[in-house]
């Protein structure tokens, strides 16, 4: 048996980092003994509780808890060194062989203290930092962690670190098999059902990931083809004044009647039966676990160049796929899937048909077996 602390940072709101994270953690070979560590309590804690998980809230300083990766609180930086301090002592009590950091404060907290306590770490790079937050993360990496995991050749080109594998993020494919019907999905989403097609974005509402710049989108588009878009989602972690702004923004190009913004849900299988194209317009997006969910729930997706996802994606095939940052160029693929049937039909099928890559228990094992060979 290998006894592994997985460190998250929050143990409240979940995001596609943490979906995939309890998908990690219900599919583990026999062979890891898991204890988590989150930094708060709160409904995803209790998720993972229900999986029969041994959970441990380690408390933190408000400050670092509530610092953001664009500007880290002075408090939160003080109150690191003697956080360290106390999860190495707890490391070490609870004869930890090795540790799993799964988030940014988790790795400035969790990897200097495995260094601290003598045990091996492994950190999963799920998101591209840049400037000093970066050379920071780098710097711990290379100082505290003989292996580490990406979520894609994106995030591992971002860092340049030997020692790293790219395993791609799990989904309970599962959740896909059946799939409600159009028109209850979306009555139960708040969409008008008129016979429009409905283009979608789905996921947190922060500014990098490119609300405003889908809005731009579908204004063009509206010029050739009518149809519904959709905002699927809540500002959650930050940007929670960027909603009026996007509110804002519906006005001033037309699209207050033709824009829905349907509040965070669960119940994903609704959201992609309701919708006819997925878009992801995120800047430097490190995975994109959207767009796998779409293509499994065979929608397809329009997505940039520099997605992590599209190491898997082929354009043509099972997504569009346009140059980074490309607006005018996204908007015209767009506008070609909803003029095209055969294109949608022949996109749609392609992208059912990656739903083995993503199997959690494959990516489960992946994992396991790094940190097995970081123990070793």
């Amino acid at each position: 048996m290998l006894r592994v602390a997985f460190i998250d940072q929050t143990g409240a709101q979940a995001g596609g980092a943490q979906e995939s994270f309890a998908l990690l953690l219900a599919h583990l070979p026999s062979f890891i003994e898991p204890r988590v560590v989150v930094f708060q309590d709160g409904d995803y804690a209790a998720r993972l509780r229900a999986l029969g998980i041994d959970l441990t809230v380690f408390p933190v300083s408000e400050s670092f808890r509530d610092s953001k990766r664009e500007a880290a609180a002075i408090g939160g930086m003080l109150s690191m060194p003697a956080a360290i301090v106390r999860l190495a002592s707890w490391l070490r009590r609870e004869r930890m062989d090795a540790v799993y950091t799964h988030t940014i404060k988790a790795h400035f907290l969790g990897a200097p203290a495995a260094r601290l306590a003598g045990k091996p770490c492994v950190m999963h790079l799920r998101d591209i930092l840049e400037g000093r937050a970066k050379s920071a993360l780098r710097l711990v990496a290379l100082a505290c962690a003989p292996e580490r995991i990406a979520i894609s050749k994106a995030v591992a080109q971002a860092y340049a670190l030997r020692s790293t594998s790219v395993v791609v993020n799990p989904l309970d494919l599962r959740d896909y098999l059946q799939l409600p019907s159009r028109h209850a999905a979306r009555e139960l989403l708040g969409i008008p059902d008129d016979g429009l097609p409905v283009v979608g974005i789905v996921g947190r509402i922060n500014r990098w990931k490119g609300h405003d710049r889908y809005l731009r989108i579908a204004a063009h588009v509206r010029e050739r083809v009518d149809a519904r878009f959709a905002i699927v989602g809540a500002p959650i972690f930050r940007d929670a004044d960027f909603v009026a702004e996007l509110e804002e923004s519906c006005d001033s190009l037309g699209l207050r009647d033709r824009v829905t913004f349907v509040p965070w849900t669960r119940d994903m299988k609704a959201v992609y039966a309701a919708l006819d194209v997925h878009c992801n317009c995120s800047t430097r997006e490190p995975f994109g676990r959207t767009i796998v969910e779409a293509a499994v729930a065979g929608v397809p997706t329009v997505c940039f160049s520099d997605a992590g996802a599209t190491d898997v994606l082929t354009d043509g095939r099972d997504a569009c796929i346009v140059a980074a940052g490309d607006e005018n160029a996204f908007a015209i693929a767009l506008t070609g899937l909803l003029e095209d049937s055969r294109l949608m039909a022949t996109v749609s099928e392609g992208a059912r048909g990656l739903a083995a890559v993503f199997e959690p228990a494959g990516h489960a094992l992946q994992v396991a077996e790094i940190l097995r060979k970081a123990a070793a």
